[in-house]
C-alpha cells in the first residue's frame, strides 16, 4: 500500500483536489438540497405511471396510457436487467447523486484521459477542470438533460482508451478499456451525443491509418481497428436492448418518414420524406458571431432573461444611472443572440482555448492536426441555419445526421478536442522545455498574436450593435403600430387614459411620436449597458491571456526545472479554476433567488423527486369519477394511507410530502378508470403536467409518435370536438377568464373506451384519411369581392377547415373566413358583412329575412361531409379489405372490464358481424388483440386507433402489449456483459503477468 501510494499520490492528490472544488461548489446539494431541474419535471410527468406501476408489480409495462393517448416508453423509462454496466452506472450516481455525480464523472473521466496518454496528473488536473466547468455542462445539467450530461462526461475516457489502444504496447488493454469505456458511454442512452462524438473517433482512426502507412505498421493497425470494432459490437449488444427497440421505434416518430404529405392548409409539406424537418433540425443554432462565447463568455450576454434578473443586475444597481435608465435597463433581455432562447453561453475557458492555440504551432505530436480539424467542423456545424451550405450536405448526405434536433448540442465536440489540445501543449512543455527555451521568441510572438486578436475584437465589437433581429425588426412601423393599437380603442377611454384626443391628428402624432422616443431611447440604453457586458467580458479574456503568457514567461526564466515545472503547474491551475468557476456559478451556483429568500437553482429536495402540484382541476376530476364509482374510493383511499407510511419512512414533509401522496393517489385512479384529460392551460402538446396524474392526450418529448403530431396538427389544432370525442377526452381542463383560477370542465361527448359503428368510409391515402375526421366545406363566391384560398383567388372551393381563406373588398382589408366546426352535413351559411364593416356567419334563414338588406352576402358555405365518430369509421382501402363489406348494424354492447398500461380487457355482446372501435392508440408493434383467446389482426381506423371486427355473440377481448424483443434483447445483453467482465479480468491478467515478467 504504501508504495502503491508514493507512486499514485500526484493522481490521488488531484481527485482529492477535484472533489474539494465539487463540494464547495455543490454545497447546497451536500446539504440536502435538490436542483431544479425543468426537464426533469417534464419527464417525470412523463414517466411517472410507468416507474409507480413497476414498483408496484415489478414489471416492466413497455407502453404509458399517460402520454399522447399512449405511446411506448423505450425513450422515457425502461430498465435493461441483462445490462450490468447500466446498472453499475446507477449504483454509481446512488452514490453521488446528480448533479454532483454527473461533473464529478467528467472530472474522473478526464483524468483517466490523462492516465491513458501518460499526462503528468497536475495537467490532467487543468483539463478536468476545464471541461468539468464548461458552462454549457452546467447548464446542461440545471436544465435537466442529465442522460446528455453523463454520455458527454464518459467521453474523454472513451477517447483514451482508444489513442491507448493504437498507441500503447498494451494493445489489449487498450482495446479492453475501449470497449468498458464506451459500454458505459452507451449506457447512457444518449444516441445524438454519441453520434456526434463518432466524428472525432473518425477522424483520429484516419489519423493512425495515415501513420500506419507511414511507419509500415498496417498489420499492428488492422489488428487494433478489429479489436476496437469486436468490442465496440460486445459494448452495442450490451445496450442492444435500448438501441433495437429505439430504433424499432423510431420508424414511428417524428423522427422518420411521415405518411401524410401535405400540410394542415392542403398545400404540398416542405417535411423531408425521412428524418425531422430542416426548420426544426436547426431551430436552435449558434451564431457565427456567438462563437466568440467559447472565449469570452458573455459576448452575447448570458440566458434569455431580463437584465434586472441576470447576473449583471449588481451592475445597474452600482452604475451612475438615473432611475429611468435603470428601469429601461433592468426591462431589457440579457441575451441579444440569434437563438429562439437560450439558458445560457458556451464558454470552454479562455485558458485552454490559448494553451491549445500554442499548442497549433509547437507541439510535435500531430494527432493536434485530427483534433484540430474536427473542432473546426464541430463549430461550423453547430451554426446550422446560419451556414446552411454545410448543414444541408450533412443533412442530405451524411446518414443519421437528419435524426437529431439542436445542432448547437454539437458544440460538445469542442468541449471536449480544445481541453485535450491544451493539456497536450502543457504535457509537451513539460517535456519539451529545452526546445521550448530555444523558441520562447516564437512562443512570445505566437501569444502576443493572440492576445492582440482579442484587444482588436475588444475594440472593434462583433458587429452587431449589442442586438439582434427580432429587437431591430419590432422597431419598425413601431409608429403605426401605436396608431392602430389607440384606433382600435374606445377614444373616451383614450382621453381618460392618456389624455389624447384621437380625432385630433396632430395631438395623436405628438403622443406617438413620444412613445415612439421613450421606447427608442429605453432601447439605446439596453444596448449601451449590453456594450459595456461585451467590453467587460473581452477584457476578462484579455487579463487572463495576459496572466498565462506571464505564468509562460515564470516557467521559461525559471532556470530551476523542477521550480520552473511547478510554477508553471501552479500558475495554469489557479488560472483555470478562476476563470471557469465565477462562469460556471452563475448557471448552477448556489446563487440567490429574485426574491432573496432561497436560492435561484436549489429548493427543498423532496421537490425535486417530486416537483409537480395537483391543481384545483386535478382535484376536481378526482371527486367526480369518485361521485360517479364508489368503489374507486377505497381503492383510492389504500393507494393514500400506503403513501403516507412511504413518505413517513422517506422523511417527507409540507408540499414534497403532499405531492408524493398525491401521485399514488391518482395512479391508484388511472389504474382502476380509463379516460383522457386535454389540459388547455399548457401548451399541452409540449407539457407533461396532466401526464403526471391522468391519461393524457398531452406530453412532452422530442420523439412523439407521427400519427399523433399528425393529428394535433390536422385536427385537434383546429379544436376537432368529434376528435375529441373518439379519444375519449371526458375531461378538458380550462382556465376560468374571469378569476384565472383552473377548473375541470366534463366533456359529455366522449365516446368511451370502445363502441360499435355502423358505416366504413375508405380512402386511398393517408391525406384523406386524415381530413376526412373532420368536416368537408364547399365554398361560393357571392358577393364582390375575391375569395382567396391560400392566397389564390377562386370562384368556388372545397376546403377542410385550416387552409388560409380570405376574402378581398377593393379598398378595405382583407377579411379572414371563419369556418364551422359545428356544423352538420347539408347545412348552409353565408358570411356577411354589415353596414358597420363587421363580418359574421349567418344561416341562411337570416339571410332570406333580411328585408332590410343590412346584410351584404360574401361567400356561401355548405358542410358536403361531416365525420361523425359514434356511428362510422374512417380507414385506408388496405385496411377496409379486410373487413370484406362497409356496412354494420351497430347492434351490441362493449365495454372496459380491466385496464393496465400494457393490458386491457373488454366484454362484448353483439348481434350479428359488427366492427368494433377502441379509443386506443394503433401501434403495429408489440399490441396484440385475443378474442376469447384467440389471436386476432387489429385494425387500424380513424387514423390513429384501433379496430377489431368480431362475430355475433359473447366475447372476451384482450389486447396485450409485449415486445418478445425486449426479452431476446436482455438476454443477449446479460450474456455480453458477461463476456465484456471476462474480457476486462483476462486483459487485467495478462498485463499483471508480463509485469512480473
Amino acid at each position: 500500500m504504501k508504495t502503491f501510494f508514493l507512486k499514485n499520490w500526484p493522481l490521488l492528490a488531484t481527485i482529492g483536489i477535484g472533489l474539494i472544488v465539487l463540494m464547495i461548489f455543490f454545497k447546497p446539494q451536500l446539504e440536502g438540497m435538490g436542483l431544479k431541474q425543468h426537464d426533469v419535471e417534464s419527464w417525470k410527468g412523463m414517466s411517472n405511471e410507468t416507474d409507480l406501476y413497476r414498483a408496484d408489480k415489478g414489471v416492466e409495462p413497455l407502453w404509458t396510457s399517460s402520454a399522447f393517448g399512449g405511446m411506448p416508453t423505450e425513450q422515457i423509462s425502461v430498465m435493461y436487467p441483462g445490462n450490468w454496466f447500466k446498472t453499475i452506472v446507477n449504483q454509481y450516481f446512488k452514490l453521488f447523486p446528480v448533479p454532483f455525480g454527473s461533473i464529478f464523472l467528467h472530472f474522473l473521466c478526464f483524468l483517466l484521459f490523462a492516465r491513458f496518454l501518460k499526462i503528468n496528473p497536475w495537467i490532467g488536473l487543468v483539463g478536468a477542470l476545464a471541461f468539468s466547468f464548461s458552462s454549457y455542462e452546467l447548464i446542461v445539467v440545471q436544465a435537466g438533460h442529465v442522460t446528455k450530461s453523463i454520455a458527454v462526461a464518459s467521453l474523454p475516457a472513451v477517447l483514451g482508451a482508444f489513442i491507448y489502444a493504437f498507441r500503447s504496447n498494451k494493445r489489449l488493454l487498450g482495446i479492453t478499456l475501449f470497449g468498458l469505456f464506451f459500454t458505459i458511454q452507451l449506457a447512457a442512452n444518449h444516441l445524438q451525443i454519441t453520434y456526434y462524438f463518432f466524428f472525432v473517433l473518425l477522424f483520429v482512426g484516419i489519423y493512425f491509418l495515415v501513420l500506419a502507412f507511414q511507419t509500415k505498421a498496417i498489420k499492428e493497425f488492422f489488428i487494433t481497428s478489429a479489436g476496437i470494432i469486436l468490442v465496440s459490437l460486445l459494448a452495442l449488444a450490451i445496450n442492444s436492448g435500448n438501441i433495437v427497440l429505439t430504433n424499432d421505434y423510431a420508424k414511428h416518430t417524428i423522427r422518420s418518414k411521415n405518411d401524410i404529405t401535405i400540410s394542415p392548409n392542403g398545400e404540398e409539406s416542405k417535411i423531408q420524406s425521412g428524418g425531422l424537418d430542416k426548420d426544426y433540425i436547426t431551430q436552435w443554432s449558434y451564431g457565427i458571431g456567438e462563437t466568440f462565447t467559447l472565449i469570452s463568455p458573455y459576448v452575447k450576454g448570458g440566458a434569455s432573461e431580463k437584465l434586472g434578473d441576470s447576473p449583471f443586475a449588481d451592475n445597474i444597481d452600482n452604475g451612475d444611472y438615473t432611475n429611468e435608465e435603470a428601469n429601461a435597463i433592468k426591462n431589457g433581455y440579457s441575451y441579444w443572440g440569434t437563438q429562439p432562447i437560450t439558458s445560457g453561453p458556451v464558454y470552454i475557458g479562455i485558458v485552454v482555448v490559448m494553451l491549445a492555440f500554442l499548442g497549433l504551432f509547437f507541439m510535435k505530436d500531430k494527432i493536434k492536426w485530427p483534433l484540430f480539424v474536427v473542432t473546426i467542423l464541430a463549430i461550423a456545424l453547430s451554426w446550422g441555419k446560419n451556414f446552411m451550405g454545410l448543414t444541408n450536405f450533412f443533412i442530405d448526405h451524411v446518414p443519421g445526421y437528419d435524426k437529431f434536433r439542436a445542432v448547437t448540442i454539437i458544440l460538445i465536440i469542442v468541449e471536449l478536442t480544445i481541453p485535450v489540445l491544451g493539456v497536450l501543449f502543457l504535457n509537451y512543455l513539460l517535456k519539451e522545455r529545452s526546445t521550448i527555451l530555444a523558441e520562447k521568441k516564437k512562443l512570445f510572438i505566437v501569444s502576443g498574436c493572440f492576445i492582440f486578436f482579442l484587444i482588436v475584437v475588444r475594440f472593434v465589437g462583433l458587429n452587431d450593435s449589442y442586438s439582434n433581429a427580432i429587437e431591430v425588426n419590432s422597431f419598425q412601423g413601431l409608429d403605426q403600430q401605436y396608431t392602430q393599437q389607440l384606433l382600435s380603442m374606445d377614444p373616451a377611454q383614450v382621453q381618460q387614459n392618456y389624455g389624447v384626443d384621437v380625432r385630433n391628428p396632430q395631438q395623436l402624432k405628438q403622443f406617438i411620436d413620444l412613445q415612439v422616443e421613450n421606447q427608442t431611447k429605453s432601447f439605446a440604453h439596453v444596448k449601451e449597458f449590453r456594450k459595456s457586458i461585451f467590453n467587460s467580458s473581452m477584457n476578462r479574456s484579455i487579463i487572463f491571456s495576459i496572466l498565462l503568457l506571464g505564468v509562460l514567461y515564470m516557467f521559461i526564466r525559471t532556470n530551476e526545472e523542477k521550480t520552473a515545472q511547478t510554477v508553471l503547474l501552479t500558475g495554469v491551475v489557479l488560472l483555470t479554476l478562476f476563470d471557469m468557476l465565477p462562469v460556471a456559478y452563475n448557471y448552477l451556483g448556489s446563487k440567490e433567488d429574485a426574491k432573496g429568500i432561497g436560492y435561484k437553482y436549489w429548493e427543498e429536495k423532496g421537490m425535486t423527486e417530486f416537483p409537480i402540484a395537483a391543481m384545483k382541476s386535478d382535484s376536481e376530476i378526482m371527486n367526480h369519477e369518485l361521485e360517479q364509482s364508489p368503489p374507486l374510493k377505497s381503492l383510492v383511499a389504500a393507494a393514500e394511507q400506503k403513501a403516507k407510511r412511504e413518505a413517513d419512512e422517506k422523511g417527507y414533509e409540507g408540499v414534497s410530502r403532499l405531492n408524493f401522496v398525491n401521485s399514488h393517489r391518482f395512479q391508484a385512479l388511472k389504474l382502476a378508470t380509463n379516460y383522457r384529460v386535454l389540459d388547455l392551460t399548457t401548451s399541452f402538446s409540449n407539457s407533461s403536467r396532466a401526464s403526471y396524474f391522468h391519461k393524457s392526450i398531452g406530453g412532452y418529448h422530442g420523439a412523439k409518435l407521427r400519427n399523433i403530431q399528425n393529428l394535433i396538427e390536422f385536427q385537434l389544432a383546429n379544436t376537432n370536438n368529434n376528435v375529441m370525442n373518439m379519444l375519449n377526452i371526458k375531461y378538458i381542463i380550462q382556465q376560468n377568464q374571469v378569476t384565472g383560477a383552473d377548473t375541470a370542465i366534463i366533456n359529455h361527448g366522449a365516446l368511451g373506451n370502445a363502441w360499435l359503428v355502423k358505416t366504413v368510409k375508405s380512402f386511398d391515402t393517408p391525406n384523406n384519411e386524415i381530413r376526412a375526421l373532420g368536416s368537408t366545406f364547399a365554398l361560393e363566391n357571392k358577393g364582390i369581392g375575391q375569395l382567396l384560398i391560400n392566397r389564390i383567388p377562386q370562384k368556388e372551393a372545397v376546403v377542410y377547415g385550416l387552409e388560409t381563406i380570405q376574402y378581398f373588398i377593393p379598398g378595405k382589408d382583407t377579411i379572414p373566413v371563419r369556418l364551422s366546426n359545428g356544423m352538420a352535413k347539408g347545412q348552409q351559411a353565408m358570411m356577411v358583412m354589415d353596414i358597420n364593416g363587421s363580418t359574421n356567419l349567418v344561416p341562411l334563414q337570416t339571410i332570406h329575412s333580411d328585408t332590410s338588406k343590412s346584410f351584404t352576402s360574401l361567400v356561401l358555405l355548405t358542410v358536403k361531409d361531416a365525420f361523425d365518430p359514434a356511428n362510422e369509421v374512417v380507414m385506408l382501402d388496405s385496411e377496409k379489405d379486410k373487413l370484406g363489406v362497409a356496412e354494420f348494424s351497430g347492434q351490441g354492447t362493449i365495454s372496459m372490464t380491466s385496464f393496465a398500461p400494457n393490458k386491457i380487457t373488454y366484454s362484448a355482446d353483439v348481434k350479428g358481424n359488427q366492427l368494433a372501435v377502441f379509443s386506443e392508440i394503433y401501434y403495429p408493434n408489440g399490441w396484440k388483440a385475443f378474442v376469447d383467446g384467440k389471436e386476432q389482426e387489429v385494425l387500424k381506423v380513424d387514423y390513429l386507433l384501433r379496430g377489431l371486427k368480431l362475430e355475433g355473440g359473447k366475447h372476451k377481448i384482450e389486447f396485450v402489449y409485449d415486445l418478445p424483443k425486449f426479452h431476446t434483447m436482455n438476454t443477449i445483453a446479460g450474456i455480453s456483459s458477461f463476456v465484456m467482465l471476462c474480457l476486462i479480468g483476462f486483459s487485467v491478467f495478462v498485463e499483471w503477468k508480463r509485469g512480473r515478467k
